[in-house]
């Protein structure tokens, strides 16, 4: 059983307004942009101040649109920017800054003119006037909107720029913005701010001089309500920039209505005036404006403010907290497939709040049949096979290389994984991307089928999630994804793109995130394990039984916001699952086990390099009796460090051996610097140590994207290693490649090379000796109707040993096809050669592949192999064999699941027609759920080639992701 304690303490935190973009790569998109809002200046702080100007008024209606009709704008009064350091050497930037935003904000859509005050006054001037009041009078008397103020620092090879808006009616500041970089960066900044100040198009201006044109066939005209929850008539508070129909950036349209609604509030700050009306914000596809590349992440992705609330809603899978009635509401969703791009054709619902401590969702997704929906009592993380589910992605450190994501069904059954960067969209597959289960947070959730589908509410606690450390605003990515099994169909916020191989880069925006709670997760989780074990004995009849108490503890600390540190003595991993049987017989090269332990699992993205080797496999790690981990991000430096002692080799029965009751040492080091959007540099180092031997790891490795479909990656290593007898070995290994992913074509080449002594006691080598080149294409077409994609596939690869010996070629052509409804089917043919004993055995083989999935009650598919086969023995010959895999599921209603796997492997020999083995494995995982908290598991397996058969039961009863008790019997 396992039981956890947690502390939290808070710290009081202060805050003043600006907003801080920083971490832009030049030459690249893909910037880090962190946004952060703080509260006023402390007392007695002076600004620069402008005296009375002189300018002229500015036109407020430009042209005529497509209909004949003219079109309000926007007009910003821009100001040369003050020089407040007062450095002579760069008195000339305060002009060059006014005119560079104000030519952005141009193209954003606005009327901008550069307005000049009659003189510039410094807090040293014996009269001093209000900035503000300046400002207010020079935007009036331009005619304008809104006016634009501010004044850069110089400090060494560093400038911040800062920068307010005022709105010229009431002189609000509405909005306010910090900007720090290099000075040779000073376009690239000049550019973030125009993008930065992408909200004025949310805000409506006091009294505009005319309401905005309509805003489109079958939504409401300006002034009138949209869609409304609860009859509320408030309106979706979302920002939204995307893509219309023909690729191009679209921006957001105002309803001018005079309707006083407070969840979208673009100040967000307690220091600035809250008596204006708030305006209503809606997503309309307007005109194509295209946008600097230094605009980055911000440029062409969908927004959203989330609202602070003061009430936490009761996590109870209902609607009727009032918080939700406040909360920013989304409801625009569009088809990822089957026909991406189009309209969702189910109506989806999602609310956001937060306070200091969690962030809460709401989800109400309907179904114009609720017949359809697919929704099952199953344990955590289970919910993702089969169900219809709503996830959301968070990119905390906007840095588009990892992604928290948290997935709730129809019941509230949680989900949770790490989406890695780099993940796109490999073959026909229609579906987001899930990324790694193994890793556990802990949050609340509930669900709740409703006559028109199902409603689910979520709070995640912030010290759940690792984020930036930063005393202002926060500015995640940010994504919304559902799913319809039963059609097939996958919605998201974000719309995405096969154009686009990364499902990171595609994320929209999440801001307004303020004064979240510096207290640190700290979790002591004590295990207690009674066993009672036993054996027959042949010999005599007799059953031996002993008794085998365990006491263990682990410990996850928040060392802060972004950095944890987890630690374990004598860890208990009874309650695992046991590993899946695969085939042993007739098998060259060593089989792969995955890692399932909890400890080792999370974190473990941090370490993993792709790759034909597994340079960390913590399964090497037999029998630890204690370990610590530090994983997270500092900056754009991702870390992981592992240390942990290995009892298992020193578990031997011969007292006088001298490895008897020794502990191996391990130690594991890998650091990744974040380049650009789903593009690193890292560097990677392992040890263990064993008495006097001892194995050693080191190498460099790389990810670029280089283009929005192309990547290049590389990794470059050696290993060092010494037995117990003093033999000393060592080699390197070199792997590299080019891969193309688009929405039609797909190529990539790839190389690597592995020597002979390559070897790592904390890895996985499936083969050494070898030298390979392969090069594969494939082409997609996408009806998107009943067949929603199909398309071929050609790969051909070639093998030498470092004796520059041929010792593999294969050719393959495959056809692969995904249908509506949940079926996909594949089949390919192979020519292959492969050398084995000093013979190279030519080999032609067939096979297939298909799932089918089209009900809740029912699922099947499976795949096989056949043709040429080799018998690896020390008299090889080609046989004929046979290899498969088959599976069926059965939810006959919703607590209870059942599923049946069966493996196959038979060889024949040609020359007498004899059977040289026929192995079958079944195997039966059977879930019932009694609550959602109480599960019964059982699984029966059987071997036909050693004649074994095992049960396994487990009761199970959770807590939350890190409280669970068990209680379990195996044999």
């Amino acid at each position: 059983m396992i039981f956890s304690l947690s502390f939290a303490w808070r710290q009081s935190i202060r805050h003043r307004l600006s907003v801080d973009l920083v971490g832009c790569v030049p030459g690249f998109s893909g910037c880090l942009f962190l946004l952060a809002v703080f509260v006023s200046p402390a007392a007695g702080q002076q600004e620069p101040v402008l005296s009375a100007p002189v300018l002229t008024a500015a036109e407020t209606v430009r042209g005529d649109d497509s209909d004949g009709e003219r079109t309000a704008v926007r007009v910003v009064a821009v100001q040369p920017f003050v020089n407040i350091s007062q450095d002579t050497a760069h008195a000339w930037l305060g002009e060059g800054i006014a005119e560079t935003v104000a030519a952005d904000l141009e193209a954003l859509g606005y009327l901008a003119r550069l307005v000049r005050p009659a003189r510039v006054l410094l807090p040293q001037d014996s009269v001093v006037i209000s900035a503000e009041a300046a400002a207010v009078t020079l935007g009036r008397e331009a005619g304008a909107h809104f006016v634009l103020t501010g004044g850069y620092q110089v400090m060494g090879s560093r400038i911040r720029v800062t920068a307010k808006v005022i709105d010229v009616q009431d002189g609000l500041v509405v909005e306010a913005m910090t900007a720090v970089g290099e000075v040779d960066e000073i376009f690239v900044l000049q550019d973030q701010i125009a993008v930065a100040l992408m909200p004025l198009a949310t805000v409506q201006p006091t009294n505009p001089p005319m309401p905005t044109r309509g805003v489109g066939e079958g939504e409401a005209s300006a002034g009138e309500s949209s869609a409304s929850f609860g009859g509320s008539g408030n309106q979706d508070m979302v920002t939204r920039g995307g893509f219309d129909p023909a690729g191009e950036l679209i921006l957001p349209e105002v309803d001018t209505g005079d309707r006083d609604d407070k969840r979208l509030d673009i100040r967000r700050n307690e220091g600035l005036s809250d008596s204006r009306p708030e305006p209503i914000v809606r997503s309309t596809s307007t005109a194509g404006v295209s946008l600097t590349p230094a605009a980055g992440v911000l440029a062409n992705r969908p927004r959203v403010a989330v609202e602070r609330t003061s009430q936490p809603p009761t996590i109870d899978g209902t609607l009727d907290d009032l918080v939700w009635q406040q909360a920013t509401r989304i409801t625009d969703f569009v088809q990822m497939s089957p026909v991406e791009g189009a309209a969702a054709t189910e109506q989806t619902d999602v609310f956001i709040a937060f306070d200091s401590t969690s962030l809460y969702l709401a989800m109400h997704a309907y179904y114009s049949n609720p017949g359809m929906v697919r929704a099952n009592r199953v344990d955590r993380d289970r919910a993702s096979f089969g169900d219809d589910t709503i996830s959301v992605y968070f990119d905390p450190f906007l840095d588009q290389q990892r992604a928290f994501v948290f997935t709730l069904n129809g019941y509230g059954v949680q989900g949770d994984s790490l989406l890695g960067g780099g993940r796109g969209f490999r073959g026909g597959f229609t579906g987001v991307p899930r990324g790694d289960r193994s890793w556990d947070a802990l949050f609340d959730s509930a669900g709740t089928l409703v006559d028109d589908g199902w409603i689910a509410e979520m709070a995640i606690p912030f010290k759940s999630l690792r984020y930036p450390a930063t005393d202002g605003m926060h500015r995640w990515g940010f994504q919304i994804a559902r799913s319809i099994r039963n059609k097939n169909e996958t919605v998201v916020w974000a719309p995405v793109s096969r154009d686009v191989s990364g499902f990171l880069p595609q994320m929209g925006l999440l801001d307004g995130l303020t004064g979240l709670s510096t207290s640190r997760n700290l979790e002591i989780l004590p295990t207690v394990t009674a066993i009672q074990a036993g054996s027959l004995d042949r010999t005599n009849g007799g059953f031996g039984e002993q008794s085998q108490p365990e006491g263990g503890v682990n410990l996850k600390y928040g060392v802060t916001s972004n950095l944890t540190l987890d630690f374990t003595y004598n860890p208990d991993f009874s309650q695992i699952e046991s590993d899946r049987a695969q085939i042993e017989v007739n098998q060259r090269f060593p089989l792969f086990f995955s890692e399932l332990r909890p400890f080792f699992l999370e974190g473990q993205e941090i370490f993993d390099i792709r790759g034909p080797v597994t340079f960390i496999h913590t399964r090497t790690i037999v029998d630890p009796r204690y370990g610590g981990k530090l994983t997270g991000k500092v900056g754009k430096t991702t870390l992981g460090f592992l240390v942990a002692n290995d009892e298992a080799p020193g578990k031997v029965d011969d007292p006088t051996n001298p490895v008897f009751g020794r502990s191996a040492n391990t130690v594991l080091g890998r650091v990744r610097y974040d380049l650009y959007s789903q593009s690193h540099v890292g560097v990677i180092v392992t040890d263990r140590g064993f008495l006097d031997s001892y194995s050693r790891l080191v190498g460099a490795d790389g990810r670029f994207q280089v283009s929005p479909t192309a990547s290049v990656d590389f990794a470059v290593l050696t290993t060092q290693n010494r037995d117990l007898d003093g033999n000393e070995t060592s080699g390197p290994m070199f792997d590299g490649g080019y891969r193309h992913n688009g929405r039609n074509l797909s190529y990539s080449t790839s190389l690597y090379s592995i020597a002979p002594d390559f070897d790592t006691a904390v890895g996985f080598v499936r083969r050494r000796n070898i030298r390979r080149v392969r090069s594969d294409v494939g082409y997609r077409w996408w009806p998107e109707s009943w067949l929603i994609n199909w398309g071929p596939e050609f790969d051909y690869g070639r093998s030498w040993n470092f004796d520059d010996v041929l010792t593999d070629e294969e050719a393959r052509v495959r056809l692969r096809m995904t249908f509506a409804k949940n079926i996909s089917f594949s089949a390919d043919v192979r020519r292959e050669m492969e050398r084995f004993g000093g013979i190279n055995f030519w080999k032609t083989r067939y096979s297939y592949n298909t799932n089918v999935n089209t009900s809740r009650v029912f699922s099947f598919g499976g795949g096989f192999n056949w043709g040429d086969q080799v018998r690896y023995s020390s008299s090889p010959f080609l046989g004929d064999g046979v290899s498969g895999r088959m599976f069926m599921g059965l939810r006959p209603f919703s607590r209870l699941q059942s599923f049946i796997n069966i493996n196959t492997s038979r060889l024949l020999d040609p020359l007498g027609e004899s059977e040289v083995f026929d192995v079958k494995i079944y195997r039966a995982q059977t879930t019932y759920q009694f609550t959602d908290r109480l599960l019964l598991r059982n699984i029966l397996e059987h071997n036909s080639f050693n004649g074994t058969l095992g049960a396994n039961v487990l009761f199970t009863y959770r807590v939350n992701s890190g409280t669970v008790f068990y209680l379990g019997y195996d044999d």
